[in-house]
This record gives structure tokens, C-alpha cells and sequence, in this order.
């Protein structure tokens, strides 16, 4: 019973984590375009996280929960 618990635990840790790296990923990509684009980076960590807090994590727990 308790490793199931920590295993699920885990398990939501990992997706959250892995929602977070694509988050990232996607804020990088995005401002790759915008640097061929108009010669400006505008990655922002500040942005990511955001972006993470506003939807990612709600996503991460689902898909913890789910799996």
C-alpha cells in the first residue's frame, strides 16, 4: 500500500517535471522562429514559468493520476 502511494507520487512528480521540460522546449522553439524572423531572441524563463504555473502543472497531475 505505502509504495503504491510513493510510486503514484513519483509518478506525478515525473510528468510534472516532463510538462515543465516541454514548456521549456516550446518557449525555445517559439523564439527560434522569432530570431529568424526579425534577428530578436526573446526567450524569457519568466514566460516558461508562467506558462508552466498557469496550465502546465494542472496537465502533469492529470497525467500522474491518470497513468
Amino acid at each position: 500500500m505505502k509504495s503504491d502511494f510513493l510510486f503514484l507520487i513519483r509518478l506525478i512528480a515525473m510528468s510534472l517535471m516532463l510538462f515543465l521540460f516541454f514548456d521549456f522546449i516550446s518557449e525555445l522553439l517559439a523564439s527560434s522562429i522569432v530570431f529568424l524572423k526579425k534577428y530578436t531572441f526573446l526567450f524569457s524563463l519568466e514566460r516558461a514559468f508562467a506558462s508552466f504555473c498557469e496550465s502546465g502543472y494542472v496537465g502533469g497531475f492529470i497525467l500522474g493520476v491518470g497513468l
